[in-house]
């Protein structure tokens, strides 16, 4: 099938009597041409109810292509994990040596990890 222009309103004028065929000519009901593209690519349409129901399409929201691939979310799994304790600067945070059993240079993150899919 060509490119013709009342080709992106086909499915809108199928739906209301119209029929499109490969040439880019809108028939009605009756099979009188309501549109139509000449062979230079100018567009003349004698039924008002063809360019409003061709308005209302192009007006109406875009739906999202099933052809794209959707962005999948990934999966996280989370672990807790011994890092360096840092300071407000991003500076390594040295062990207090007067406290006897806590160990200030270190604290537990969670960290999230990307599961693979296979």
């Amino acid at each position: 099938m060509s490119n013709k222009f009342y080709h992106k309103y086909q499915e809108a004028l199928e739906a209301h009597g119209y029929t499109v065929d490969e040439a880019g000519c809108v028939r009605d009901a009756f099979g009188n041409q309501s549109a139509a593209e000449d062979a230079w690519g100018n567009v003349q349409c004698k039924d008002p109810n063809v360019t409003r129901i061709c308005q209302e399409v192009e007006a109406a929201p875009k739906k999202p292509s099933s052809k794209k691939a959707k962005k999948e979310e990934p999966e996280y799994e989370e672990t807790l994990e011994m890092v360096r304790a840092r300071d407000k600067n991003g500076h390594f945070i040295a062990d207090d040596p007067s406290t006897p059993d806590v160990n200030e240079a270190w604290v537990v993150k969670t960290v999230k990890k990307v599961i693979k899919k296979n």
